[in-house]
């Protein structure tokens, strides 16, 4: 699938307004991830999709119905389901288009947010420190799966983030510097070529 980014990136943003606007569901949707990264954090690559944690779970219903409606104003939504852990839709905006991934987690992990301004438009969004620890753990799960989870690391550790220690030892179930070695370890099985294939 192609990638027209200044479209995608509209989109993106449309569908942000949409949500961050709508007063019913704003308050209880935490906008982060490489989409987030990209707009508020300076992170230097395009991220595609969406994610947010829901931050109170006896809004799901409302909050997943609010989203697929804001969602199919762009376009056609080829997925949208309510699973255990996520609410998970998939917006296809234009034939052999890159799809949209929307992606609402409904785990919590005590993470924190603020409020941020993009182009007028105030968003609830994760801050550095728990936004480097998530990305540390789903490196360590997913390492050699998705290599944008170790150039994102690689990005936040080359801006001297902090990093939400008890979020990572909460998440992995171990000592934090335990799971440093880990991932270190399997960073070194990893070829050279291609590490960072996929990258936008």
């Amino acid at each position: 699938m192609t990638i027209n980014t200044p479209v995608h990136k509209n989109i993106l943003f449309q569908i942000l307004k949409d949500i961050y606007t709508d007063t019913t569901i704003a308050p209880f949707l935490g906008f982060k991830g490489g989409t987030a990264a990209f707009m508020f954090y300076e992170l230097d690559r395009f991220s595609v999709d969406l994610d947010f944690d829901l931050l109170n779970d006896s809004k799901t219903d409302i909050v997943f119905e609010r989203v697929v409606s804001i969602a199919r104003q762009y376009g056609t939504i080829r997925e949208s389901n309510k699973k255990r852990f996520s609410l998970f839709l998939m917006l296809s905006y234009e034939e052999k288009s890159h799809n949209i991934k929307i992606e609402i987690n409904r785990r919590l992990f005590e993470s924190k947010y603020e409020i941020k301004t993009f182009l007028g438009v105030s968003m609830l969004v994760m801050v550095r420190e728990d936004m480097f620890a998530h990305k540390l753990i789903a490196m360590y799960q997913r390492i050699g799966k998705t290599n944008r989870d170790i150039y994102d690391v690689w990005f936040f550790l080359k801006k001297n983030w902090p990093i939400n220690r008890d979020i990572v030892e909460q998440r992995a179930g171990m000592p934090f510097t335990e799971l440093l070695k880990k991932c270190i370890a399997q960073l070194e099985k990893m070829s050279d070529r291609g590490i960072l294939q996929g990258v936008g």
